[in-house]
């Protein structure tokens, strides 16, 4: 018996694996700004912004989200999840897929594949205070929200090169998120003239208030973004 306890205890002293396991269990979570994956991008009284890219092969630590989030995918990748409390899951994320995540949680994400997972994460640190009836808030006619909760209403917008948006009012402050790199044009009402941006991957931009615009894609490839509300 006292032979069996010594081999058993050899070879999990020996086994790699086993090692790295039992590190991981008893790791402590960090905060996302001490997270190296995690690169900080935009922040206000709203909303914090991060630039995550996850190499393939690598993961990030056990970190903690305190706060509701979104994510916004901006590439392919094979991804295994491992949160506190909750079974391991593998799965794909897409090219511009939009997920939410209530707080708080803890995990940490493992790219099993092979590119690199690029993502802009956004916490939702604070609701803006005038609003009171969530029902009375107005849907973009002809425009479906890809993900819509009581924090936020999240829209994907697809130009083709030459091609316009309609004149929309978005009656929220909210945030625009690049997908893909893009030359555009914004006609917003009671300014004179269009502004003219070129966008990279990642990029975000913030919106203070209420604005009614439309965008144009002069560019020649196809430009995609999100449009976030915050509610």
């Amino acid at each position: 018996m006292k032979f069996s306890l010594m081999l058993i205890l050899l070879m999990i002293t020996m086994n790699p694996t086993a090692r790295v396991s039992q590190s991981n269990s008893e790791q402590s979570p960090v905060e996302l700004k001490g997270e190296p994956h995690h690169h900080p991008k935009f922040e206000n009284e709203f909303v914090r912004i991060w630039d995550v890219t996850v190499p393939g092969g690598e993961a990030t630590l056990w970190h903690a989200h305190r706060e509701d989030n979104v994510v916004v995918a901006l590439g392919d990748a094979n991804l295994r999840i491992e949160t506190v409390g909750v079974t391991p899951a593998e799965g794909i994320w897409k090219f511009g897929e939009v997920r939410f995540g209530k707080a708080t949680y803890v995990h940490r994400a493992i790219n099993i594949g092979a590119s690199s997972f690029h993502n802009v994460t956004i916490e939702l640190l604070k609701s803006p205070a005038f609003l009171t009836d969530l029902s009375k808030l107005p849907k973009q006619a002809g425009r479906q929200p890809v993900l819509e909760n009581d924090r936020v209403r999240v829209y994907r917008l697809l130009l083709a090169p030459g091609e316009s948006s309609a004149i929309h009012t978005h009656p929220l402050p909210g945030l625009g998120v690049a997908i893909t790199a893009g030359e555009i044009e914004i006609t917003t009402k009671g300014k004179s003239k269009p502004d003219r941006l070129s966008l990279p991957p990642a990029d975000v931009r913030w919106r203070a208030g209420a604005v009614t615009h439309s965008i144009k894609n002069v560019g020649k490839t196809h430009f995609d973004a999100i449009d976030i509300e915050l509610k």
